[in-house]
């Protein structure tokens, strides 16, 4: 009984592969009846203009050279295959699975934040107590000059960019790039306001 079951398993499955296959091949042959009727709409377009040249400029095309610059142009227009693009997908797909499964996933390497660079990098600016982006600045930080800000309160609220993510070199608090310099300041360090001005202009927070 279990043989009979897994027999018309099989049959029910050559089946359905037969069926797709089939209608496969129908779209493909509707799609290459609109590739022949694109074609035909083209070639008169470029028929048109090719005339059109004619008629103005006759010495640089004459008449006698149409249908051959006719030729050459549409033997150079690429026409998709669409038999052929389906059978590419499908090695591709084949391929990719095969790529995928054969690599070996490394694990991220963490830094330890003693090893971490403390440069401040561009980004947003945060809230001090849930670490979450800020949607909108409190309105007595919002100045137009940065000697205006609160900075005590600003820094208990808010903290400004992020810090780098590269390993710091030997015998300084800096990776390469940061130990050269650092725009940004340290993100260890409370900033001024001079430099949390920056960030509330430059972000767009005004």
């Amino acid at each position: 009984m279990e043989m009979l079951e897994s027999n018309l398993d099989k049959e029910i499955k050559i089946e359905k592969d037969e069926e797709n296959k089939n209608n496969e091949e129908n779209d493909d042959e509707i799609k290459e009846e609109h590739n022949e009727i694109y074609k035909k709409i083209i070639k008169n377009h470029i028929m048109d203009l090719l005339k059109t040249i004619h008629f103005k400029y006759p010495s640089k095309l004459p008449k006698n050279v149409i249908m051959n610059e006719l030729e050459y142009i549409m033997s150079n227009i690429n026409f998709i295959n669409h038999s052929m693009v389906r059978q590419n997908i499908k090695t591709r797909v084949k391929t990719n699975s095969k790529t995928q499964s054969n690599k070996i996933k490394k694990p991220k390497s963490c830094i330890d934040s003693s090893s971490r660079c403390q440069a401040r990098i561009w980004d947003d600016i945060f809230d001090r107590k849930t670490h979450k982006q800020i949607k909108d600045l409190d309105s007595k930080y919002k100045v137009s000059d940065f000697n205006d800000i609160p900075i005590n309160s600003f820094n208990e609220t808010y903290y400004i960019g992020k810090q780098c993510a590269r390993k710091k070199l030997l015998n300084t608090n800096y990776c390469s790039q940061h130990n050269k310099h650092r725009p940004h300041g340290n993100f260890c360090e409370l900033p001024n306001k001079e430099l949390c001005f920056h960030f509330i202009v430059d972000g767009n927070y005004l």
